[in-house]
């Protein structure tokens, strides 16, 4: 990986799945202006992060002045019962914007779509720069609270995370996993999109590529656990949200396995949604100076496949009926995971 990992430190290819948006949608009015910083959860805080929760992030017209995209309706019928979380990567602004095409090909309902806010985590004035600095370790605890707060709203919860919000997802499921409280006994299923969610050499580039430019961000997400006590490590995403009674499911860009991962977890379903470009050899071949350009755009593929709006709405409905394709076999030793990398608790 030495060779490619230069030459994407070289490109400046950046962490985000691509640039933000140059004019965002307007925050609604209902957003909080000048959110609180995060602290435990506890007392005032968790209060106050309730209190959010329940606060729409968008409306019947948070879209309305957006342009008509890819994402045309496919006649799918979400649950209308169900509330669907989404939670944005690394560098992303409003939600609203960032799955705007994946809500018009579920045809979701506005009004059961609710968007996770890193400002609530970290206390940063800008949506984009919060989702860019907050760690897995803030963000985590923050879409806790924000889940357990629409848990009194007394519907189904569907949670959807893309690239770093699917790692933190992962980390709040794996917690409830872990016994940690929270909502779980409301959140039905969660959807991880394309999450750089490595273990090895590859997990280590995920957590510090940022700091060169070379892969996307996963906000320090590790799946190792290690007790010194218990004789050993595990993987977090081993049966993810098994214990949890949360239905999980992956899906991924197979072209560009350097934005998510390329291990089986044992017990964890995970899915292919290829896009219709190169893989990295390909590109290589065509035009290596466009490498980034294109490991971003197929990073970004996810969030405008209508197969992946597809998966989505028949999960929701009947957990194990996505018709995408599971990966092939794994074939070989899995990755070697260093002791300096590990968690230790």
């Amino acid at each position: 990986m030495g060779l490619l990992a230069s030459m994407l430190i070289a490109s400046g290819l950046g962490l985000s799945p691509g640039d933000a948006p140059a004019e965002p949608p307007p925050t609604p009015p209902s957003a909080p202006s000048s959110p609180a910083p995060f602290a435990p959860l506890g007392g005032a805080a968790a209060t106050g992060l309730l209190l959010l929760a329940v606060r729409r992030r968008g409306g019947p017209d948070a879209m309305a002045d957006e342009p008509a995209g890819p994402g045309d309706a496919l006649g799918l019928e979400p649950p209308d019962d169900a509330i669907i979380v989404f939670v944005p990567g690394h560098g992303q602004g409003p939600g609203e914007s960032v799955f705007r095409d994946l809500l018009e090909m579920m045809e979701i309902d506005p009004e059961s779509a609710y968007f996770f806010d890193y400002r609530w985590a970290g206390g940063q004035l800008d949506q984009s720069d919060a989702s860019r600095d907050v760690s897995i370790d803030f963000a985590a605890p923050a879409l806790n609270a924000y889940i357990a707060g629409l848990a009194a709203l007394d519907r189904p919860i569907y949670l959807v995370g893309f690239s770093k919000g699917g790692a933190t997802v992962a980390e709040v499921i794996a917690d409830w996993d872990d016994g940690e409280p929270g909502a779980a006994g409301s959140v039905t299923g969660a959807a991880l999109l394309d999450p750089p969610m490595a273990s090895g050499t590859h997990g280590w580039w995920q957590s510090v590529g940022r700091h060169f430019g070379a892969m996307p961000d996963d906000g320090g997400y590790d799946p190792e656990i290690c007790n010194i006590f218990a004789g050993g490590c595990r993987d977090r995403r081993d049966h993810l949200g098994e214990a949890a009674g949360v239905e999980v499911v992956v899906i991924k860009n197979p072209k560009t396995p350097l934005t998510n991962f390329g291990d089986h977890p044992d017990g964890l379903r995970v899915y292919d949604a290829p896009d219709d470009g190169p893989g990295i050899g390909g590109q290589i071949l065509r035009n290596p100076f466009d490498l980034p350009g294109r490991i971003s755009e197929a990073h970004e593929s996810v969030l405008h496949n209508p197969d992946v709006a597809r998966c989505l709405v028949d999960e929701m409905s009947h957990p194990g009926s996505c018709s995408l394709d599971p990966p092939p076999p794994q074939y070989g030793p899995p990755p070697v995971e260093p002791p300096m990398w590990r968690s230790v608790v």
